[in-house]
């Protein structure tokens, strides 16, 4: 199922993946920065800011489906 990078879907994939990676390596880093401190693990402050940038991802990721889907 090969679709063109110009459809919704894709487009939405697409941002999908990379703010997965964002979100991932944004998760990463607050991991290290707790952990540095002391050895410290997350709070709920850490927690609620990757919750925000996770809903962040999607909410970009439909928006850019949504363009892609009025463009056709």
């Amino acid at each position: 199922m090969s679709q063109t990078p110009d459809t919704p879907f894709a487009k939405f994939v697409s941002t999908l993946k990379i703010g997965v990676v964002f979100v991932v390596v944004s998760l990463l880093g607050f991991g290290l920065a707790r952990y540095l401190e002391e050895g410290k693990r997350f709070d709920t402050g850490s927690w609620i800011v990757i919750a925000v940038l996770a809903v962040a991802v999607l909410v970009t990721a439909v928006i850019r489906a949504l363009v892609a889907t009025q463009r056709k």
